[in-house]
C-alpha cells in the first residue's frame, strides 16, 4: 500500500514539474536527487571500509551533470578535475596508504556513476524539436518515468502474488522470473498507454521496442543496486521514500533506462 500511495503522490506531482514548470526546476530537482543518491552510495561504500572523499566527489558529480545541461562545459573537464584532485586529496589526508587506491577509485566511480547517468535524465528534458513545434523533452522524460515506474510496480505485485522461481537468488532472493516477466509486460502496457495519452508520435513498433528495452534494462539496473547493497551487507540504501527505501531504491531502474531511451530516440524516433 505504501508503494501505491507513493506513486499516487509522486506521479501527478512529477507531471506538473515536467510539463508546467521551467526546465530549470526539473534540472535542480534531478541534481538534488543525484546528491541524495550519491550520499547513499557513499554510505554503502563506507560499510565496506572505504573512506571516500565525499565533498570532492559530490563536486565532480555536479560538474558532470552540468556538462549535460550547459553548453560549453565539456565532460572532459570534470573527468580531468576528478582524476587530478582525488589523488591529491588522499595525499593531503595522509595516514595509511594501503587503502588509498581503493578509496580514490571508489570515490571516482561513484561520482561518475551518479553524474553520467543522472546527466542523461537532464539531457532528455532539453531535447526540443523546434520544427515540429512541440516540447519533445518533457514528453520523453515523462515517458521514461511512466514506463519504468509502471514496470517496477507490475514486477513487484506479480512477483508478490505469482512469483515462484528465483531470478537471481545470490543477488536478490525475493526477485522472481515471474515478477520480471510481469515487469516487462507492465512496461509494454505503459508504452502503449503513453502512445494514446500524451505521446501520440509513438508508433506501435516504438511501444514494443521501448516496452521490452526499458522494462528489461530497468530490471537489470535494479539487480545492480541489489548487488551493491548485498555487497555492503545492507537491506536498503536508506529509508527516505515510503515503501521503497532510499532514493537509489527508487531510481536504480531509471538510471539504466535513461541512456537507452535517449539513444533510441536519436537513432530511431527523431525522424518521424
Amino acid at each position: 500500500m505504501k508503494r501505491v500511495l507513493s506513486a499516487v503522490v509522486f506521479l501527478p506531482l512529477f507531471w506538473v514539474i515536467v510539463k508546467k514548470f521551467h526546465p530549470g526546476v526539473y534540472e535542480v530537482l534531478i541534481t538534488l536527487t543525484a546528491l541524495l543518491a550519491l550520499r547513499e552510495l557513499y554510505r554503502l561504500a563506507a560499510a565496506r571500509g572505504h573512506r571516500c572523499h565525499r565533498l570532492l566527489g559530490a563536486l565532480v558529480a555536479v560538474l558532470v551533470i552540468a556538462s549535460f545541461a550547459v553548453t560549453g562545459i565539456d565532460i572532459r573537464y570534470p573527468i580531468a578535475f576528478g582524476l587530478i584532485a582525488l589523488p591529491l586529496a588522499s595525499l593531503w589526508r595522509g595516514g595509511d596508504w594501503g587503502p588509498a587506491l581503493g578509496d580514490i577509485g571508489t570515490t571516482f566511480f561513484i561520482s561518475m556513476f551518479i553524474g553520467v547517468l543522472f546527466g542523461y535524465l537532464v539531457d532528455l528534458r532539453f531535447i526540443n524539436d523546434l520544427p515540429k513545434g512541440d516540447e519533445t523533452g518533457s514528453d520523453l522524460v515523462f515517458l521514461l518515468f511512466f514506463v519504468v515506474w509502471s514496470s517496477d510496480t507490475a514486477a513487484y505485485y506479480v512477483g508478490s502474488f505469482l512469483g515462484r522461481r528465483p531470478l537471481a537468488p545470490s543477488v536478490s532472493p525475493k526477485k522472481t522470473i515471474e515478477g520480471a516477466v510481469g515487469g516487462v509486460a507492465g512496461a509494454l502496457l505503459a508504452a502503449f498507454i503513453a502512445s494514446v495519452w500524451f505521446y501520440t508520435r509513438l508508433r506501435p513498433v516504438d511501444c514494443i521496442v521501448l516496452g521490452l528495452g526499458l522494462g528489461t534494462i530497468g530490471i537489470l539496473g535494479d539487480l545492480v543496486e541489489s548487488m551493491l547493497k548485498r555487497g555492503a551487507g545492507m537491506k536498503d540504501s536508506a529509508a527516505l521514500v515510503p515503501g521503497h527505501g532510499g532514493i537509489l531504491d527508487r531510481v536504480d531502474s531509471l538510471l539504466y533506462a535513461g541512456p537507452v531511451l535517449y539513444y533510441y530516440y536519436h537513432f530511431a524516433m527523431r525522424m518521424h
